[in-house]
């Protein structure tokens, strides 16, 4: 049975914020999952779990370590989390780092390596979840034969129920981050440099 497939099939849901009784410095947060097969739920599907974790004033998200009894984690180690207005790639050591949204589910990993996003930049993190390119461009496209193509000054422009990169300033960079192609040039003549 390929759980992936029924995960990616599987319907967004909506996540709420509600406040800890008595608390101002967080809030605890419902998150959405898909959970281990059991007999009693031979074919899981993306739940939604009330009071799963918690983010503070300075936007830092836990989740709490009992949920991870309920979590299925893929052949990587690897499990997706919605929460609130995003998606994340967690561990079996609780560690958290936002992907980008892609296919109704998280990023893929291209040639080892995931987008990441940080404070609307993005960047890329490898499977253990390290970052190995820092968030520092607008939008990128993944990896392909060891170049990602990423642009400064683009935007998300909404088509329909997807969305297309428009404007900015395009290039190229390798696996490591180097710049290959200066990140000067628009999208097109970008695809034009290529061929």
């Amino acid at each position: 049975m390929d759980l992936s497939k029924i995960y990616r099939t599987s319907v967004l849901g909506f996540f709420t914020f509600t406040l800890f009784i008595g608390c101002s410095s967080a809030q605890s947060l419902s998150c959405a999952f898909v959970p281990i097969q059991t007999k009693e739920n031979p074919y899981p599907e993306l739940t939604e779990f009330k009071n799963c974790g918690q983010i503070d004033n300075s936007g830092k998200v836990t989740i709490n370590s009992k949920m991870f009894n309920q979590v299925w984690f893929n052949e990587d180690g690897l499990a997706d989390i919605r929460i609130h207005d995003g998606i994340y790639y967690i561990n079996k050591n609780t560690q958290l780092v936002r992907t980008h949204l892609f296919d109704n589910g998280p990023d893929y990993f291209k040639e080892g390596l995931s987008r990441t996003i940080k404070n609307n930049k993005f960047g890329f993190i490898n499977k253990q979840l390290t970052v190995v390119i820092k968030p520092q461009y607008d939008f990128s496209f993944p990896f392909v034969n060891g170049h990602a193509k990423v642009c400064n000054g683009c935007s998300l422009k909404p088509v329909g129920e997807h969305k297309t990169v428009e404007g900015g300033q395009w290039g190229l960079i390798d696996k490591k981050g180097n710049i290959v192609t200066e990140i000067k040039y628009s999208k097109k003549e970008l695809e034009s440099l290529k061929k």
